[in-house]
């Protein structure tokens, strides 16, 4: 799929504008550039079909508009929607989307319904005008089989945010004329129907593959059978989504053995991932730039340097990160174990815990700089008396490194923890570094600049590396690892190569195991999970399956941390319906300390529980009055 998108991509964002309509349109262009394929010889040729196809897998990629999310407006990819989720926050107010100001009218609201719509379109005109085109019949049926995977996919996510609680959405199945985007809202079940129905052909298509492994990214049977199972999941089928969950395994699809490099580009194409979005290292559009938002400010590529960290990891997240004993022993991180005081000082203030995570002011008993020893009492100096007697000069460090040190490996493998060590680029991308995370910092230094702790005080040991930071040099969040590049891995920062999965074989799993927990077949989840775990080298406990509800909080709090990252999380919330509990309980995006410390991003104010169903969008309502409102939602 990277060579096709890589040939033709350029040519189909021309052929796009013609082929969809979306459903907020209230007119076709008039003319069209001479310079652009028509609708109506769109799937003339079999390489005009070719290319068709591959609109439709284009409108996968970047589904979150990043307005109040990072720095700049774009469309970014699906770790977006981590900052929507418990896993994730976002640097910046998210448009009011958590705050009591939220309104059907919100641009989160209308960009994703239009954004699910664009990718039905295109798939709908794919399926209707593909049995007309002179080419392989077996192909041809191939071909629609894909697409009515895609359509599903659009059909699944936007009947989950939109449809919930019987309302359902509208449903077009045939290309349509603008005019003609005014019907009202099928039933939710009625939409469910289509999605299975859609899926259920694609699996009874002889000609579409069991999987994809080593090939060119496009669906497959596989993929069918884990997204009907997702379907039947979401829809209380137990048992028929535990069955297609199983078949997802006999297309051939398994876990690939190394956790850290799954998300690497060379095993972009292994026997885990089932769909993914595909990139590729382009200047003009067509990768990801999950490094620019999400990495270290000392981090980059070949091409710049200077990450924003606008997304970052949540302390609850990291603090789901279970302890590791030994090799048949787990159990629940607790800070106290670590930090008796850490309880004691948040009843003065969940900010005092700061004082744990500041740098130490000496090495081997010298003052590293008089401008960190300035800058390490200005953070002491805004904390409690009682805080800021807690504070270790020898040692403060340690003791935090020590807290990391022996968790689940994935928490190394996905996040950037204060006092670890990253690989970044020097201030020209010309050469590799060594860093490490550290709070507070003096300036946004780089390895090769007079400011960087080595360069000021040539008397440090050799692993004392430059400190690290985000870009808003005051805060210490936690940072994305997992999908970034390190050092010089990658050419450019804003056009990474590196895949998003979609769905791959662990999330298979782990909705496996959801379903055997509502079936109460408790066993039969803990195998789904231990199968996951043993994967990083980690125990699965068999208290954590007691009971029915144990085992349903263990199996999504394994998801959690599986999944962190990939735009999964922010879809189980609010299918379980727990985000008011895991993302509204605290009101500002964090410090690694946690706490409800206002450091300039989100503002978190739960309206109630109208927010599990987002509204249709008041400017869908105005354009198509046969929609009916939201309810909960004022209009």
């Amino acid at each position: 799929m990277k060579n096709i998108i890589n040939s033709i991509c350029r040519l189909w964002v021309l052929v796009a504008g013609v082929l969809i309509l979306s459903t907020s349109c209230n007119k076709l262009l008039d003319t069209v550039p001479t310079n652009e394929i028509s609708s109506g010889t769109m799937w003339t040729t079999e390489s005009l079909v070719d290319q068709g196809v591959i609109g439709v897998y284009y409108s996968l990629q970047h589904p979150v508009q990043s307005n109040g999310l990072i720095g700049t407006s774009t469309n970014i990819g699906y770790y977006g929607y981590e900052a929507f989720g418990m896993t994730g926050q976002g640097e910046y107010g998210l448009n009011n989307l958590f705050t009591s100001a939220v309104n059907p009218s919100n641009s989160y609201f209308s960009f994703q319904w239009k954004w699910f719509y664009d990718g039905i379109h295109r798939a709908n005109d794919a399926i209707a005008h593909i049995p007309d085109a002179p080419m392989d019949a077996d192909k041809k049926s191939r071909l629609v089989a894909e697409c009515k995977v895609l359509r599903a996919f659009f059909y699944m996510r936007l009947n989950e945010l939109y449809g919930k609680n019987g309302l359902g959405v509208p449903l077009y199945t045939t290309p349509i004329n603008p005019d003609e985007a005014n019907k009202p809202q099928s039933s939710e079940s009625d939409v469910w129907n289509l999605v299975i129905q859609d899926l259920t052909d694609a699996i009874d298509e002889p000609n579409l593959p069991d999987n994809q492994i080593g090939g060119e990214g496009r669906v497959s049977k596989g993929a069918a059978y884990a997204f009907r199972g997702r379907a039947y999941l979401l829809t209380k089928q137990w048992d028929k989504a535990a069955a297609d969950f199983a078949e997802v395994g006999e297309m051939g699809y398994s876990l690939f053995p190394d956790y850290r490099k799954l998300f690497k580009k060379e095993n972009e194409r292994c026997q885990e991932m089932i769909l993914s979005v595909q990139y590729i290292e382009d200047p003009t559009g067509y990768g990801t730039a999950i490094q620019k938002y999400c990495a270290a400010f000392q981090q980059g590529a070949q091409d710049s340097r200077g990450c924003w960290t606008d997304l970052q990891v949540t302390p609850a997240l990291v603090n789901l990160y279970e302890e590791v004993l030994d090799d048949n022993t787990v159990k629940p991180f607790k800070w106290e174990d670590y930090l008796p005081n850490w309880d004691k000082v948040s009843a003065d203030g969940t900010a005092n815990r700061k004082v744990f995570f500041i740098r130490d002011e000496k090495v081997n008993d010298e003052e590293i700089h008089p401008t960190i020893t300035t800058a390490i009492n200005s953070e002491l100096n805004k904390l409690s008396a009682t805080a800021k007697a807690l504070y270790l000069p020898e040692g403060n460090e340690a003791r935090i490194k020590e807290a990391y040190a022996h968790r689940d490996p994935r928490l190394a493998f996905n996040v950037v923890t204060p006092y670890a060590n990253f690989e970044g680029v020097n201030s020209n991308s010309t050469a590799e570094g060594m860093y490490t995370y550290r709070f507070p910092v003096t300036g946004k230094y780089y390895v090769d600049q007079s400011g960087a702790e080595p360069n000021l005080n040539k008397n440090l040991p050799s692993t004392y590396y430059t400190s690290g930071c985000c870009n808003a040099q005051a805060e210490f969040k936690y940072i994305h690892r997992k999908f970034i590049g390190e050092g010089l891995e990658y050419m450019r920062r804003e056009q990474n190569p590196v895949d998003e999965p979609i769905i791959r074989y662990a999330d298979v799993l782990l909705m496996w195991a959801e379903a055997l927990v509502e079936k109460n077949d408790l066993k039969g989840a803990m195998e789904k999970v231990k199968e996951v775990r043993d994967r990083v080298g980690i125990a699965t406990i068999a208290s954590s399956f007691a009971d029915q509800n144990t085992a349903r909080n263990y199996v999504r709090d394994e998801r959690r941390r599986e999944l962190v990252g990939e735009g999964v999380n922010f879809f189980d919330e609010m299918r379980w319906e727990t985000l008011k509990d895991t993302k509204f309980s605290e009101k500002f995006s964090q410090n690694t300390w946690g706490g409800t410390e206002s450091t300039g991003g989100t503002t978190y104010e739960w309206i109630g529980d109208q927010w599990y169903t987002w509204p249709v969008p008041k400017a869908e309502i105005e354009l198509n009055k046969n929609l009916t409102p939201t309810p909960g939602w004022i209009y």
